[in-house]
């Protein structure tokens, strides 16, 4: 079994990672439970309430967004052309 020091994304504290749980990213569990409050708010609208979509990426997959240039409303459509007739 592989070991390792790592550090705690959420408060940067020292912990050992061995090779037997090697998506650990956190010292312990409530920095775990820290870390997933603090990103599950990103995704809450600015009332509070949650947002139908409660995953990033399901809101990036709307066909509507703003030009990053000059934040005016565009519509993005995907055109799939296949080769074979």
């Amino acid at each position: 079994m592989v070991t390792a020091i790592r550090r705690c994304a959420e408060c940067g504290a020292e912990f050992v990672w061995t090779s037997r749980t090697p998506t650990r990213r956190f010292c312990d569990a409530g920095c775990r439970a820290r870390w997933w409050r603090t990103h599950r708010a990103r995704t809450r609208e600015p009332d509070g309430t949650a947002d139908d979509s409660t995953c990033a990426a399901a809101s990036r997959l709307s066909a509507t967004h703003e030009c990053p240039n000059c934040g005016q409303r565009i519509t993005v459509i995907n055109l799939l052309v296949s080769d074979t007739l």
